[in-house]
């Protein structure tokens, strides 16, 4: 691997994948940690989710990871969509949003994402890029709705804004670097940023703090072993590919239940 590619994998695993470990002081925010019983039961569940989604992987790579890729579009989007919106013109900015990380990255770089591609799903990736250029048709109408919208909706402009800057760093960047700058200086400030006005009135910032922390190195290490044992067999590269994309869904999908299925959600309906 170059350095940029190394800095960019970096970059996702040192200061984006805290991001996700903030889930801890969530699940004791949400009354998890009532009793030791009730937050053991919520680590045991996450990761039991996280294990059956390598699993899954294990099995039918080309499914688990087109579904992370869709599951990645919505949560990236939802983090990104304004609360004041409409629910359409909010599912239109959450599509938008999310698709040109998602879909936007990889059409651009092609070339790099089929490489990754391929390490992820252990070989061909035929079947993977149908599914994926079919998805792609599905989403530009609704960026072009968005775009659209945006004309007479003067609450989307700065969103626009952003967006359009996106869609520059995505097509003048390498595939991994737009994604590192993206979820490193976009996701992971605007996720640490809405957590924490949510959580301000439930528990404390040190406790916050403490759980990020205990949370972030339990991840880092279990990556770490999981490195050290692919490195025994598979080069660096596809090695260190595996650890980070194969982990972020393993981590995303109990992470995105937990954030985008009930934590945002309560906290938007509580709020009004």
């Amino acid at each position: 691997m170059d350095y940029v590619t190394t800095l960019s994998l970096l970059a996702v695993v040192l200061i984006g994948l805290p991001h996700g470990a903030m889930d801890g002081a969530v699940a004791l925010a949400m009354g998890y940690g009532r009793s030791v019983s009730r937050m053991a039961g919520f680590v045991i569940l996450y990761v039991l989710i996280a294990f059956a989604v390598v699993m899954v992987w294990l099995n039918a790579p080309s499914l688990a990871l087109f579904g992370f890729l869709l599951l990645s579009v919505w949560h990236f989007g939802s983090g990104d969509s304004q609360e004041d919106l409409t629910p359409i013109l909010r599912v239109l900015q959450t599509l938008s949003h999310g698709g040109i990380i998602v879909f936007g990255i990889s059409m651009a770089d092609r070339d790099t994402a089929d490489i990754i591609f391929r390490w992820l799903i252990f070989g061909d990736t035929a079947r993977l890029w149908y599914w994926f250029d079919l998805a792609v048709w599905l989403w530009w109408p609704c960026l072009a709705l968005y775009v659209a919208s945006g004309i007479v909706e003067t609450r989307l402009y700065r969103r626009l804004l952003e967006l359009a800057v996106l869609a520059t760093i995505v097509t003048a960047l390498p595939a991994l670097t737009s994604f590192a700058l993206y979820f490193c200086l976009v996701h992971t400030p605007r996720h640490i940023a809405r957590v924490l006005r949510m959580l301000k009135d439930t528990i404390s910032f040190r406790m916050v703090i403490s759980l990020t922390v205990i949370f972030t190195v339990m991840s880092w290490l279990a990556g770490g072993i999981l490195f050290v044992a692919l490195r025994q067999s598979i080069d660096i590269a596809p090695a260190s590919m595996m650890v980070v994309f194969i982990g972020l869904a393993a981590l995303t999908v109990p992470h995105s239940l937990l954030i985008d299925g009930l934590f945002r959600p309560s906290f938007e309906k509580r709020n009004g």
